[in-house]
């Protein structure tokens, strides 16, 4: 099993892919379709599936094209319907970038449990930066955050839609998981739980 990191479009977020044999799984492709597809073709692999942590479009704005492709796409049902209704999606009123629309094949909700290329998921609701916004736990060993938990930062809550109590709520959800956890976060360098537990200046 491999996990790289590639730094997409113009907010430079984080996307993950995770390797294990020809198949892989893509989290987050905030955008640079051709940068994540022929990272994969080089490593022998084919994205069978896409895990998006939130709706924003610096997250999502290679899926329509991964799906095109074949990959089935995962994301809350909160984050989805926010998606296809542009006003309440940080498409155009902060960028003026727009989204090609995609179609989701699952619907995840808070507690999901699924496997993916040999690895187990488990779906953990953190809403706050969006309201429909998930962590990915794979293999109880790893966390993709999204833009919930950065190293030593939280994310953004002046945003449509944001909620800062929210997102307190949802780090503490994190920090209460039993054991150290490596994560992944949507920009920026990776970290870990009891890291952020013992540094994180943004929540007491």
């Amino acid at each position: 099993m491999n996990i790289e990191c590639i730094e997409t479009g113009i907010c430079y977020t984080d996307t993950y892919l995770i390797v294990e044999g020809d198949e892989a799984i893509v989290i987050d492709p905030g955008d640079d379709f051709e940068t994540i597809y022929a990272r994969l073709a080089k490593l022998g692999a084919t994205a069978k599936y896409v895990l998006i942590t939130h709706g924003h479009f610096d997250h999502i704005g290679a899926v329509a094209r991964f799906k095109a492709s074949g990959a089935k796409v995962y994301i809350s049902k909160t984050d989805y319907d926010m998606f296809v209704k542009p006003a309440d999606n940080v498409n155009t009123e902060f960028f003026g970038k727009r989204v090609e629309q995609f179609a989701a094949d699952v619907l995840v909700s808070d507690g999901d449990k699924f496997m993916l290329c040999n690895h187990d998921f488990t779906v953990i609701s953190t809403p706050g930066h969006t309201p429909g916004g998930v962590c990915y736990v794979m293999d109880d060993s790893c966390i993709f955050s999204g833009d919930t938990l950065f190293r030593l930062s939280i994310g953004r809550t002046d945003f449509p839609l944001c909620s800062h109590s929210d997102l307190i709520k949802s780090i503490k959800r994190l920090f209460a998981l039993n054991g150290d956890y490596t994560v992944y976060p949507g920009h920026g360098k990776s970290t870990t739980l009891d890291f952020e537990r013992k540094n994180n200046p943004y929540v007491g």
